[in-house]
C-alpha cells in the first residue's frame, strides 16, 4: 500500500454513517495551523449534525491507532458539537496523547454554555453500528480509530468517579437518555 492509499476511504466511511459533508473548517481558521480541519456532516433528513476532526491522524500523538474525533448532536445544537470537538482536539494536540475508550475528559467549568454539560466521555458511537469506529484498509487491517465524544453532565461525571463508566452507560440505556442532546438533563 502506498502512502497515498492510506486512509483513502476515510471520507466515504464517515459520510456513509454520518451523512454528507456539508461544510468544512480549515486547520488555519484561527490563524496558525492547528493541525486538523473539521468536517460538518449532516444526516439526509437534517436532524443530526456530526463534527469530525480531519488531520489528527497525521500528528505526532501517542495512541494505539491513529485517531479522529467525532461529536454528533441534534442539528440545532451544531455550535455545541463544534465547541466540544474543537476543545477536545486541542487537548489531544497539546498533550500529544490520543484518547482511550471510556476516558473521561472533564471541563474546569461548563463545557457548553447555558448547559449542565461538564465534559465528555470517549466512546464508541451510540447510534452507529460497531463498524463505524474503525476504518479498515483494503486488506482488512485497521488503520484508523474514530472516537466519539459523548457530552456528559457534571452529575454524570461525578457518578462515573464513584461507579465507573459502565454503570453510567447502563443508566443511560435504562433511561433511554438522548445522548445527542447537548442540553439534556442529567440521567443521575
Amino acid at each position: 500500500m502506498s502512502a497515498t492509499d492510506k486512509y483513502s476511504g476515510f471520507l466515504d466511511h464517515i459520510q456513509s454513517y454520518l451523512g454528507p459533508v456539508r461544510e468544512t473548517e480549515a486547520p488555519t481558521v484561527t490563524g496558525a495551523n492547528r493541525g486538523y480541519a473539521l468536517f460538518f456532516c449532516q444526516t439526509p433528513d437534517d436532524d443530526l449534525v456530526s463534527v469530525v476532526t480531519n488531520g489528527l491522524r497525521f500528528q505526532s500523538i501517542t495512541a494505539v491507532l491513529p485517531q479522529e474525533l467525532v461529536c454528533t448532536v441534534h442539528s440545532v445544537q451544531r455550535k455545541a458539537a463544534h465547541l466540544i470537538t474543537a476543545l477536545t482536539a486541542e487537548l489531544v494536540m497539546k498533550g500529544r496523547r490520543g484518547l482511550t475508550l471510556e476516558q473521561v475528559i472533564p471541563s474546569p467549568g461548563p463545557l457548553v454554555p447555558d448547559s449542565d454539560i461538564g465534559g465528555v466521555i470517549a466512546a464508541t458511537h451510540p447510534y452507529a453500528d460497531g463498524d463505524f469506529g474503525t476504518l479498515r484498509a483494503a486488506d482488512g487491517t485497521t488503520e484508523l480509530q474514530l472516537i466519539t465524544l459523548i457530552p456528559a453532565t457534571v452529575a454524570e461525571l461525578a457518578f462515573v468517579e464513584r461507579h465507573g463508566t459502565g454503570a453510567l452507560f447502563e443508566r443511560w440505556e435504562t433511561q433511554e437518555t438522548d445522548l445527542l442532546d447537548a442540553f439534556r438533563r442529567s440521567a443521575v
